[in-house]
């Protein structure tokens, strides 16, 4: 066979374009989450200029992220955050940098260990520390995971005057209980919670994002772990209360008496009485157990949530699977089809299995309807492109681009056929002009 005309391959007579169509986001990951992840990409890849150093320990390309206070007993401490990427694994990672005014000394370093053990989906995971005087001084560096787009309660609630549901205030205790179980099950504590320690997502995920600076720094109370975790757990009632302040329907004032923070007549019963209990008002022990038991069904509605968004992922996950499959096929097909490059017979893309690649190309991708109109069915590509790859045995019909000729083959002999142009092309010697 040789190259013939202009090809044509038109639909079924009766058969309309709007029969085959449908929407190509059937086939696409969900266009929400494909834009979340798209921004993600973009943030966690983008390098901005701030005279940072260029590369520390194994890290390098560093970016700002935010500024912390960190209030203690012998002061405030000024934490840096930047996002970098490893020599090593190509990752990017949360850097940390507390200066030489609060540096650690090597064997306050080994506590970082300890917390490299503790996980939890609500911890930004620990993996290293070391210091570094690329800064100019001594500084402390603490690695961590870094979370594309998270920032700072106090950024994102605080400083916003974002006015937040009861629904989202149950969702943030229970991701922080979860989080402060898992660290005090490891014998320790946080002793930095706080909004401006705890980061938030775009899907309202948060993460713990300072474990271990307390130890590294040495600021922990070494004798009474108890009080340092009941200390956490009343630290969730102070952020409660400081994301509540935000609203003055939450602020009540009385005569000849400072203001009062109260959760306003739109919270539920069971909301307030959790409030009153993370701030010490129905007793002065808090305990994980019973915040889970004020919570009730609502945990239930958590994990519900939750499965929801793994469903989703496992859903798009699966397209994207069958995408890249898809993709590798099209490469093949399109690497024999038509070549041009003179380093074999320029007839060798014409003839044979190549030229029967070609037809089913043409029958996939250049389809039009009984007006002439081109088909763009993402339905009618990737159904046959699938059945493709799994080498079916039903048959399709091909026909020539004059028309005059046409060829009944099965899908599983057109792969073979790819299969084999393919590998032949591979070997082929290479012709350097």
């Amino acid at each position: 066979m040789g190259v013939e005309d202009d090809f044509v391959m038109t639909l079924p007579q009766g058969t309309s374009q709007t029969t085959f169509m449908k929407p190509i986001g059937h086939f696409a990951i969900d266009e929400n989450l494909r834009r979340l992840l798209v921004t993600e990409l973009h943030t966690e890849n983008e390098v901005v200029e701030s005279g940072l150093p260029f590369q520390i320990h194994k890290y390098h390309s560093l970016s700002p992220l935010e500024t912390v206070d960190i209030f203690d007993a012998s002061g405030p401490i000024k934490m840096q955050a930047m996002k970098a990427q490893s020599i090593v694994d190509g990752r990017h990672y949360s850097l940390h940098r507390i200066t030489s005014a609060h540096a650690a000394n090597q064997a306050a370093l080994g506590e970082v260990d300890k917390w490299k053990l503790v996980q939890n989906p609500s911890i930004a995971q620990v993996h290293e520390a070391f210091t570094t005087r690329a800064f100019g001084d001594s500084s402390l560096i603490i690695v961590r995971d870094y979370k594309p787009l998270a920032s700072s309660l106090k950024v994102k609630i605080v400083d916003s005057r974002t006015l937040v549901s009861e629904a989202f205030l149950w969702s943030i205790v229970l991701q922080l209980t979860s989080a402060l179980r898992a660290v005090h099950s490891a014998g320790l504590a946080m002793h930095t919670l706080s909004v401006s320690t705890v980061i938030l997502s775009p899907a309202n995920r948060i993460y713990l994002n300072t474990c271990g600076l307390a130890d590294v720094l040495s600021l922990r109370d070494r004798v009474n772990i108890d009080a340092s975790q009941q200390g956490d757990l009343h630290a969730i009632g102070q952020i409660l209360n400081i994301i509540l302040g935000v609203n003055p329907e939450n602020i009540v004032s009385m005569a000849g008496q400072a203001p009062v923070l109260i959760p306003g007549v739109s919270f539920s019963t069971d909301f307030k009485e959790l409030f009153s209990y993370l701030n010490g008002r129905l007793t002065p022990v808090i305990a994980i157990d019973d915040i889970l038991r004020l919570a009730g069904s609502r945990v239930f509605a958590e994990l519900d949530g939750v499965r929801r968004e793994a469903d989703l992922l496992h859903s798009n996950i699966r397209l994207e699977m069958s995408n890249g499959r898809l993709t590798r096929l099209m490469c093949k097909m399109n690497f024999v089809t038509e070549r041009a490059d003179n380093s074999m017979d320029p007839e060798w893309s014409e003839t044979g299995d190549r030229y029967l690649i070609k037809l089913f190309r043409d029958y996939v991708f250049h389809l039009v309807n009984e007006n002439g109109r081109p088909v763009t069915d993402m339905a009618h590509v990737i159904g046959n492109l699938n059945k493709l790859d799994a080498g079916s045995t039903e048959k399709v019909m091909l026909m020539s681009r004059d028309e005059k000729s046409c060829l009944v083959v099965s899908y599983a002999e057109i792969k073979r056929c790819v299969e084999d142009s393919y590998k032949e092309l591979m070997k082929s010697p290479k012709v350097w002009k």
